[in-house]
């Protein structure tokens, strides 16, 4: 037993029926699995077209919907068309059409949803990050006079939809028995599938009016970042903050490692925790992991213990813990190591001859 178990947390297999995504799939359901954590996460690697989901908010946490090529050896080529509805009147929406890897910020009480997986033509990453430590959402509902009331729905209060006496652990059974009876009724009447052109049909209509584009700031296409660096694939992404989506709380990047090697150095965060992500690289095979990573942690820099990774694994980084480098030791195929930061700008203190550094990107430019 190390000091610091409790940080370090493996990703779990999570088998499920969802028609539409790769199963097994990777999930991160924050306090549920990590004491203290305060994200909420998955990957899920889409590998059919589908709709999803209906319109609703949050009420007090940012939400990204990122949407990237599933294999991430190969980031940028995006072979697919993603409607993403978004606005703070759920009868005006506004259509956002995705032909490229996208992150989506999504404030509190704005609503969004359906998304529909229109064309899937090649696998595609869809992550739905929730920067709490519990997932909610609230839906608005009318009575039968046609008014408003709201509903409440979450992680650890939702039921199953076939037993009610039992929590919903979101198998997707119930989604996948009306997307396959609908399959069915259509193959066996030799007729079009229209369930989901009827559930989409109000939202198409919606987009055909005029675009403001008041919604555009919170759309952000990953940009290519090429470099010189041979232990990352060229070109790499991130999505740094403030500094591409004011606003924004949340920093991170897309390391796809090519060789065994020493990533950074020992430092820390004086005031927001970090989470340090290790997975495959290609996120519909998100289990084939064929590395052995070192990693430090502590709470004094001279004293530091090891912990080894051989598989999919999250790391949480309290505020003040001492961490790094990183240490690829070991790499039979490329992985994929994301410093994930829930703030717009980033920043790390360091010890170097008897002084505590800060370096950082809210620095003022010389």
């Amino acid at each position: 037993m190390g000091k610091y178990d409790d940080l370090v947390f493996k990703i779990p297999k999570e088998f499920h029926e969802w028609y539409g995504f790769a199963s097994p799939r990777g999930f991160f359901r924050g306090t549920t699995m990590m004491e203290k954590a305060r994200v909420y996460m998955d990957f899920t690697a889409v590998t059919k077209p589908l709709p999803m989901e209906v319109p609703h908010t949050h009420h007090c946490a940012d939400e990204y919907l990122v949407f990237t090529g599933a294999d991430m050896n190969n980031f940028f080529e995006f072979d697919a068309e993603v409607d993403v509805w978004i606005g703070e009147d759920p009868n005006n929406l506004e259509m956002y059409t995705l032909t490229q890897p996208t992150i989506i910020r999504v404030p509190p009480k704005l609503y969004h949803c359906p998304v529909n997986f229109r064309r899937i033509d090649k696998p595609i990453v869809f992550s739905a990050v929730y920067l709490d430590g519990d997932w909610s959402k609230i839906n608005r509902n009318l009575d039968e006079n046609g008014r408003e009331f709201f509903t409440y729905d979450g992680a650890g209060i939702r039921r199953c939809v076939k037993d009610s006496s039992k929590e919903c652990v979101y198998c997707g059974q119930c989604f996948s028995e009306a997307m396959k009876n609908a399959d069915k009724k259509s193959k066996e009447t030799n007729t079009e599938n229209t369930h989901q052109k009827d559930l989409l049909a109000p939202f198409y209509e919606m987009a055909k009016k005029p675009h403001t584009g008041k919604y555009d700031k919170y759309v952000y296409a990953y940009k290519p970042e090429e470099h010189s660096d041979d232990r990352f694939l060229s070109p790499r992404a991130g999505f740094r903050g403030e500094s591409e989506m004011p606003g924004s709380r949340l920093w991170y990047l897309y390391n796809i490692v090519q060789k065994a090697c020493v990533i950074g150095e020992t430092h820390m965060h004086h005031s927001v925790e970090e989470y340090l992500f290790f997975t495959g690289a290609d996120i519909s095979k998100f289990f084939e992991f064929d590395a052995e990573i070192e990693v430090q942690i502590g709470e004094d820099p001279e004293h530091m213990e090891t912990y080894t990774i051989t598989e999919p694994t999250v790391i949480r980084v309290p505020a003040g813990m001492w961490h790094g480098p990183v240490n690829i030791k070991r790499l039979g195929a490329p992985i994929n190591f994301e410093p994930f930061y829930p703030c717009g700008n980033y920043g790390r203190v360091l010890y170097k001859d008897g002084q505590y550094i800060y370096e950082g990107t809210d620095l003022p430019k010389k």
